[in-house]
């Protein structure tokens, strides 16, 4: 190889190890960058997430202003109140934001089953009605009631800790009150279809809360009250959306083919609820939150007893 040649070569192998350290420094430069990128799309991310939570949590704020403010004007409540107006979603603070607010005592609240710990039979009438009219597992009633009372003991048709534990995996009745609508998976016979056909028809709340006349469904004022036909009950929804009842005698005054001559079924009714969730859909940049709450409206200004973020 003569002098020259092998210059050659070297000027050669020196331009490919330039290349290959440029090539290189690009690589580098360019993951820097993408990571950069990654990095600043992900603080941006939570950025406008935090935002949505933010709009979220102003919408909470405004439903419990607007049930404060019916508290105050309304001794009643019905579906002809602005707080049963759906908001659509509209601009808000650089984002949009729309919701809604709902009686939960428009409902049956599952949790009237069981009162200091002891079964309630009136109660547990009213569900089993109301299973019936879903075409649901009567039983169901029996084993949700053994689930929230205070002793071990099974009833025929219910269920305790001897068939909670040998499941897999094992675990213990609750004894208490239920938190939550999904918390009935863990109830024998009880699945997501179930809870899904009982939705709109059942609460959770804490303690024992009656059933609003203004506001609650056909067949949930079948199931609180036993001698009401389906007519009857139709005909209870015509008239109280023309003219909202004032409380339960007016109830009983206006309506005298329903028959409510037992105090137990009079105790299950009002005209006024204490309970009512507040759903929110908020957007902020490329960040969408749906918010729920329960709101407790015991006193001027509700208190929020729970609240969910998805």
């Amino acid at each position: 190889m003569t002098p020259r040649s092998g210059l050659a070569v070297n000027r050669g192998a020196a331009l490919i190890m330039a290349l290959l350290v440029v090539a290189l420094a690009t690589t580098l430069a360019s993951t820097m960058i993408w990571r950069q990128d990654m990095w600043l799309r992900q603080v941006e991310t939570r950025r406008d997430l935090a935002q949505a939570r933010l709009l979220a949590i102003a919408g909470i704020d405004f439903a419990r202003a607007v049930l404060a403010e019916d508290a105050r004007t309304s001794s009643i409540d019905h579906l002809g109140e602005p707080w049963a107006s759906k908001i659509p979603a509209m601009p808000a603070e650089g984002g949009e934001i729309g919701g809604e607010l709902a009686d939960e005592q428009a409902k049956w609240n599952l949790n009237n089953l069981v009162r200091n710990g002891q079964v309630q039979p009136d109660s547990l009438a009213v569900l089993g009605r109301l299973l019936n009219q879903l075409q649901l597992p009567p039983e169901l009633a029996w084993t949700l009631a053994d689930w929230i009372d205070s002793d071990s003991e099974a009833t025929p048709d219910g269920a305790e800790d001897a068939y909670y534990l040998g499941q897999t995996p094992p675990y213990r009745t609750a004894n208490r009150e239920l938190s939550d609508l999904d918390n009935l998976l863990r109830v024998r016979g009880f699945n997501s279809l179930i809870i899904d056909k009982l939705r709109p028809y059942v609460s959770v709340l804490p303690g024992y809360n009656p059933v609003n006349l203004n506001t609650t469904s056909a067949i949930v004022l079948a199931a609180v009250l036993p001698d009401l036909s389906p007519a009857d009950a139709q005909q209870i929804i015509v008239e109280r959306n023309r003219i909202p009842f004032r409380d339960v005698g007016d109830f009983r005054n206006r309506l005298p083919r329903v028959e409510q001559g037992n105090s137990s079924a009079s105790g299950q009714l009002d005209t006024r609820s204490r309970y009512f969730s507040v759903s929110i859909r908020s957007r902020y940049g490329n960040a969408d939150l749906a918010s729920t709450a329960l709101l407790d409206r015991l006193t001027t200004w509700p208190a929020i007893v729970w609240q969910k973020f998805e």
